[in-house]
């Protein structure tokens, strides 16, 4: 290390010195990341239009606006359905072991 090096490594410095602004545009797998869906709906996504892409030399980057337009989509689709009530389902009955065995011995030998 130099004189100057302030101890952090180089993929720490980047991430430390994070820019204010927000990005007009990220790749694939940052989208992915922020809508938290797989890498193969995003392309999906992006083969129905849905999210609009671009390359920029060999990199594809899509715009935040339209994951913040899909983001707005789904919510208002969600607000348009309702909430539902989602019922926990019963815990399945189950026999205890030692219990009513010999009656369905019985029975079976009958």
């Amino acid at each position: 290390m130099s004189s100057m090096s302030t101890g952090l490594s180089r993929q720490e410095k980047r991430a430390r010195s994070s820019p204010s602004v927000a990005p007009l545009a990220v790749p694939p797998q940052e989208a992915a990341r922020l809508l938290s869906l797989g890498i193969w709906r995003i392309y999906a996504l992006m083969r129905t239009g849905e999210l609009v892409s671009y390359r920029d030399g060999r990199a594809r980057r899509i715009t935040m606006a339209s994951i913040h337009d899909r983001m707005a989509r789904q919510i208002a689709a969600a607000q348009d359905e309702g909430w539902r009530r989602i019922a926990p389902n019963p815990a399945p009955h189950r026999k205890v072991r030692g219990v009513g065995q010999d009656e369905n011995v019985e029975a079976r030998d009958r």
